[in-house]
C-alpha cells in the first residue's frame, strides 16, 4: 500500500519522469514478452522440423493385412497411429505425405518412375492449396503402366523430360525451396511472402507400389538447408535445361 502512495505521489511531483519511467517499463516488458514468443516459436518449430532416415524392407508390409480391416468407415485410407511395426511401410510413406501436406508455396519433383496412388493424391490436394508444382521424369518412365505423372499433367502439372538415351534417375522432392519460393513471390508481384521452412525428400526408393513395400531402399527427409538449397539450385538447372517444346509432355486440355 506504502509503495502505491509513492508511486501515485511521484506521478503528482514528477510527471514528465513518471511517464517517461512508465514508457521505459512498458518497451521492457513487451522486449521480454516478445522474446518469450520467439521461444515458444522456435521450439514448435523445432518440434516440425525432421532430419530422419526412412528405410523400406521385407518387414514393412506384415502388417498391411491388420491395416486394410482397420479402414476408417467410408475412406479407403487405413489407420496407422497405432501399428507397432516400426518399418511399416505406411507409415513411413505417410512421412513423405506429411512433408507435401506442409507446403505452401512449392513442389518440385525429379522422380524416375512414380505410380503411388498416395502421394499422387497428395500433390492434387496441394494443388488445391494452390501450391506451384513442377515434375522432371524420365522420357521412358513418365509413360509406364500406372504413372500418375501424366495424370498430374492433365491436371496442369507442368512435366519435362530429357530427350536422350540417358536415364533421368533421380529420386528427389523440394517442397518451398528458398529460391523457388522467391522466384514465385517477383511472379506474383508480392512484396512479402509468409515464411515457411523448406525440406527435401531424397533416397534410391521410387514412388512405386514396389519401391515402397517391396525392395530394399532408403531415403532421408530433411530441413538441411544446405542440402535443401543443393538440390533445389540442380532441379532448377535441369528444368531450363529441359525447355524446348520436346521435353515437355502432356499439359490439361
Amino acid at each position: 500500500m506504502l509503495s502505491s502512495q509513492l508511486i501515485m505521489e511521484q506521478i503528482r511531483d514528477h510527471p514528465i519522469l513518471a511517464t517517461i519511467g512508465i514508457a521505459v517499463g512498458a518497451v521492457l516488458a513487451s522486449e521480454v514478452m516478445w522474446k518469450a514468443l520467439l521461444h515458444i516459436r522456435y521450439k514448435r518449430d523445432k518440434a516440425r522440423r525432421v532430419h530422419e532416415v526412412v528405410c523400406f524392407n521385407e518387414l514393412g508390409e506384415i502388417c498391411a493385412a491388420q491395416h486394410l480391416r482397420n479402414c476408417r468407415l467410408g475412406s479407403p485410407e487405413p489407420v496407422v497411429s497405432h501399428c507397432q511395426n516400426k518399418h511399416c511401410t505406411l507409415r513411413n510413406v505417410g512421412k513423405i505425405v506429411e512433408q507435401i501436406d506442409r507446403a505452401e508455396y512449392s513442389i518440385d519433383l525429379a522422380i524416375y518412375t512414380f505410380t503411388s496412388l498416395t502421394l499422387a493424391e497428395a500433390l492434387k490436394r496441394a494443388l488445391q492449396r494452390g501450391v506451384s508444382i513442377r515434375i522432371i521424369s524420365d522420357g521412358e518412365m513418365v509413360y509406364s503402366g500406372g504413372s500418375q505423372i501424366t495424370t498430374l499433367a492433365r491436371f496442369g502439372v507442368p512435366v519435362r523430360v530429357p530427350i536422350t538415351t540417358y536415364m533421368m534417375h533421380n529420386k528427389y522432392c523440394v517442397v518451398d525451396g528458398v529460391e523457388r519460393v522467391e522466384e514465385i513471390r517477383i511472379l506474383k508481384k508480392r512484396k512479402w511472402m509468409r515464411p515457411c521452412y523448406s525440406s527435401a525428400v531424397i533416397g534410391s526408393v521410387n514412388w512405386t507400389r514396389q519401391g515402397f513395400g517391396g525392395n530394399w531402399e532408403a531415403c532421408v527427409i530433411t530441413h538441411d538447408e544446405k542440402l535443401t538449397f543443393m538440390l533445389q539450385a540442380e532441379f532448377d538447372r535441369m528444368w531450363k535445361a529441359f525447355e524446348k517444346p520436346e521435353n515437355r509432355i502432356i499439359q490439361k486440355e
